[in-house]
């Protein structure tokens, strides 16, 4: 397993410390190159965050579905419907609360067909959830709230992987962690490097695993 430095990461979170790019000025239509996902958490009102951080990426050009947790099953069905009519983009699922753990589960019924997520992103999982070897990258925001915990790698999990403890922040909680512009753009950055950045090194790859 590749560690990524997450303390580090932690450090800039709370001191809003970012490396900022610039989505808008890539030439490439980023939507084509995304499918993204972001579920909610319990009753559908709370994780306003998700609808928040989505019409950001779809600013920048993405084309970002948000829903609930519970339609988590009817997701993965999509994905996988896609997947066989031989759709080749990147999959980015993120998630808050309830939500988080739906993705988790998305991935791993994903894993079931070889089918690979490129990057997971979640908000206070509440659950000790094992992420599954299909992730290429997990990024799980927490905090020692009641609610909040950290995710565990499946053996064998060769990826970047990442619990960012973020109790310290006593600005955050379990109802507003997944709205914080510091950390909505950390995960902005992060989709776009995949589709911009490591575009030519990391499509291959995955047109190899899904063929």
């Amino acid at each position: 397993m590749r560690s990524v430095l997450g303390a580090f990461i932690a450090v800039a979170v709370l001191c809003g410390v970012f490396i900022t790019t610039s989505p808008a000025s890539a030439q490439t239509a980023p939507g084509a190159q995304a499918e993204i996902y972001l579920l909610r958490g319990l009753f559908n009102i709370y994780s306003l965050g998700m609808d928040s951080l989505a019409a950001k990426l779809q600013a920048q050009g993405y084309a970002p579905m948000v829903t609930t947790w519970d339609s988590a099953p009817s997701v993965a069905d999509q994905i996988i419907a896609n997947h066989r009519r031989g759709d080749t983009a990147h999959l980015v699922l993120i998630g808050h609360s309830l939500g988080s753990n739906a993705v988790i589960q998305i991935a791993n019924q994903l894993a079931q067909y070889n089918i690979p997520v490129d990057l997971v992103v979640t908000f206070d999982v509440t659950e000790p959830l094992v992420v599954p070897t299909n992730v290429a990258r997990f990024i799980n925001f927490y905090q020692r709230n009641g609610f909040g915990r950290p995710a565990t790698p499946a053996s064998g999990f060769a990826g970047e992987f990442s619990n960012l403890d973020l109790t310290a922040d006593t600005n955050l909680s379990h109802a507003n962690i997944d709205e914080s512009p510091q950390l909505q753009q950390f995960v902005i950055n992060r989709v776009f490097e995949l589709t911009h950045t490591h575009l030519g090194a990391v499509q291959p790859k995955r047109r190899a695993k899904r063929s």
